[in-house]
């Protein structure tokens, strides 16, 4: 059997960024253009709704991230936490152990 080379920390956070933090701050940045140029909303509005699509991406974004480092890649849940917490990617240790625990799919 062929053993998988473990993850650097530098992996781990890059994944995380590249799929979850960049996808979500281009969420809000295109809504708020796009709100407040094409439709005519507040700048105000459109923030709002900009961040509430952001958040809603996160929330399936994340646990696909955690998915892929727990458990495809065998990342220790606390080594993945403080890389998430220092990436701005996780805040509670909870998140990991529901979508591990549970087996959760992205999209509940």
């Amino acid at each position: 059997m062929e053993s998988k080379k473990q993850l650097s920390n530098y992996q781990i956070f890059f994944r995380g960024q590249i799929y979850v933090n960049i996808p979500a701050t281009l969420i809000i940045l295109f809504s708020l253009f796009v709100l407040t140029i094409f439709a005519d909303l507040s700048f105000k509005l459109s923030a709002i709704i900009g961040f509430v699509l952001s958040w809603i991406y996160w929330s399936y974004a994340i646990k696909n991230w955690i998915k892929w480092a727990v458990i495809e890649n065998n990342v220790d849940q606390e080594r993945l936490f403080k890389i998430g917490r220092n990436g701005f990617l996780l805040w509670n240790r909870d998140h990991i152990k529901q979508v591990v625990e549970n087996k959760k799919k992205p999209w509940i």
